[in-house]
């Protein structure tokens, strides 16, 4: 069987136009629709879009096209099976798989080193092709697609990562039966998925993009989301005295949500380990009592003179918070976060509710442990480390507080802001701000383990979530998630103008403290940063985020660069 592939042209473009495929396969866009893709692909970058007829002989019995773009930076976006389609009148007779050889033939022959594409998930007979010309699940879904993928040179194997982001090896996700990741990145137009490893250690349960997580202290910031839409209804005063509401544990006033959501009220409990799943319910008062495997909550700093990281701070201010509206906070977040956002599977569902279970992950090696039937911990401190969610729902949150930030929505413009302007420390209401444009939050629990980040600037936000809370897997796991922001961040800014950044280097005077920078310098095309340190110096990529507006790779600084001059998170530094 001789197939062919030959470029779509004034010759046959109305031959083409006339394929199509069944009526049960809706898994392809008309080739009418691809044609004027390529067309406009074409016209902003001449030769990236490629489409061909596949001919059987002389016989046109099939359509493809591709996305070549190997100059691209992006490594996931330079070869693309773009398009491919049988025509239904000339489907089941093998030409399906010898126009695929054919196809990986023309890619192998023009550099290629791998070949991706994307499909719905539901489109099995498609499936069946691809697979049988070597392509595999890479765990990436874009949209509504899963994404696929086919090394062409070396060994044949599946290279598993997300904007360059080898997340398995980083993590050291050990497939089937290991631990799990489950990964949500909003780019600015797609929400892309990344799942991998299991959900429950020893067990064949591949984690899935709606697989329940425990999200440990990012509960944080969504009971301050919850009482932030309380306050913007005039049901909730932020920096009203609350002693009196909670007199059985604060003798003296002033206290505030303000203070407490900042973590600026001088309180003890750091965090909470939680209990097995099978443990009794325990009243928010009984934790605070010290009733259960933690202290008691007492007063150990001054308030309002300094950052004092505090969960029984915020269990304090859910008890408040709760006896003044006469809700629970499940109820509450239910009601002002979870509905008007559209989320399904996000909440403070402590103990996880039964119909749950069969989708949840397990915490670490728990279900081993302690309960194989419920192998994680439960958590009656709902508003510190209570929160079950989704990476792809924990983006959704993200974005609507991104939006609030810029024109409100969700909260109000002006309370969004205040939740996001620190208070000390980096720290607001309830989140993390850095940089002036960056909301973040970690969190731990006994198993598990959450970054969450979104930018303030645009519509871009990355969720993080693992079954695993090993200390030397803390840092690692945020660092995954700041790589894949930073790298998002910096494609969205390709605009900027590289002819400038010569001018940028030179020596400057060393002003700020946390990141004395001493000289700017170009590196292989890169502009880089040199850093007094203790030991001597260190070299950081910069990377563009705006006009003449750089952040580090791997941190959290804004470098503004001006005439003879930069500033360092608004402090000014001269030019030697």
């Amino acid at each position: 069987m001789k197939i062919t592939l030959r470029p779509v042209d004034d010759n046959n473009r109305e031959a083409v136009l006339a394929l199509s495929v069944r009526e049960d396969q809706p898994f392809v866009a008309s080739n009418e629709v691809s044609l004027r893709q390529a067309d406009e692909t074409n016209a902003q970058k001449p030769g990236v879009a490629r489409p061909f007829g596949i001919y059987a002989a002389d016989k046109l019995v099939g359509f493809c096209m591709f996305a070549f773009d190997p100059e691209t930076t992006e490594i996931e976006y330079r070869y693309w099976l773009w398009r491919f389609m049988i025509d239904k009148k000339e489907q089941d007779k093998g030409y399906g798989q010898a126009a695929m050889q054919e196809i990986i033939k023309y890619f192998k022959g023009n550099g290629a080193d791998r070949l991706y594409l994307s499909t719905e998930p539901e489109n099995e007979r498609g499936l069946h092709v691809y697979h049988k010309a070597g392509f595999r699940e890479t765990g990436i879904i874009t949209g509504d697609e899963i994404v696929l993928m086919r090394t062409l040179k070396g060994p044949r194997r599946t290279i598993k990562d997300l904007c360059g982001v080898n997340i398995n090896e980083r993590l050291r996700i050990r497939e089937k039966r290991g631990l799990g990741v489950s990964v949500a990145l909003y780019d600015g137009e797609d929400l892309n998925t990344y799942c991998a490893g299991s959900g429950r250690f020893g067990q064949d349960f591949p984690v899935n993009p709606d697989m329940l997580f425990q999200a440990g202290s990012v509960s944080k910031p969504m009971f301050a989301l919850t009482l932030l839409r309380y306050a913007d209804k005039g049901l909730i005063d932020l920096d009203a005295d609350i002693s009196g509401v909670v007199p059985d544990f604060v003798r003296k006033g002033p206290m505030t949500f303000a203070a407490l959501l900042s973590h600026t009220a001088g309180f003890n409990l750091h965090g909470f380990p939680g209990y097995r799943a099978d443990h009794g319910p325990l009243s928010l008062e009984d934790v605070l009592s010290g009733r259960g495997v933690t202290p008691k909550l007492r007063r150990i700093r001054p308030y309002g003179r300094q950052f004092i990281y505090s969960g029984g701070g915020f269990t304090l201010a859910e008890l408040a918070f709760t006896r003044i509206t006469g809700v629970t906070l499940r109820e509450a977040f239910q009601k002002e976060v979870a509905e008007p956002l559209g989320l399904k599977r996000t909440g403070y569902f402590q103990p996880l509710d039964e119909e749950l279970v069969p989708n949840a992950a397990f915490g670490g090696r728990l279900a081993e442990k302690e309960d194989p039937a419920h192998g994680y911990h439960y958590y009656p401190e709902h508003a510190a480390a209570g929160l079950w969610t989704t990476p792809t729902e924990l983006v959704t949150i993200g974005r609507a507080l991104s939006k609030s930030w810029r024109e409100g929505g969700l909260l109000k413009k002006e309370t969004a802001r205040r939740m996001l302007t620190p208070v000390m420390d980096n720290y607001g209401l309830g989140i993390h701000s850095f940089r002036g444009d960056i909301g973040y939050h970690d969190g731990w629990n006994e198993g598990f383990l959450t970054t969450w980040m979104f930018s303030l600037r645009e519509d871009l936000c990355v969720a993080v979530m693992v079954n695993r809370s090993a200390d030397e897997l803390d840092w690692k796991q945020s660092y995954v998630a700041i790589d894949l922001f930073q790298t998002v961040e910096e494609r969205l800014a390709d605009g900027t103008d590289k002819s400038e950044w010569e001018n940028y280097c030179g020596k400057y005077e060393k002003n700020e403290e946390d990141f004395p920078l001493e000289e700017v310098f170009m590196k292989e095309g890169k502009l880089c940063a040199r850093v007094a340190a203790d030991d001597g110096e260190e070299t950081y990529q910069l990377y563009p985020i705006g006009d003449r507006a750089f952040g580090r790779k791997g941190g959290f600084v804004r470098i503004t660069f001006g005439e003879n001059s930069l500033s360092i998170d608004g402090i000014a530094c001269k030019k030697l």
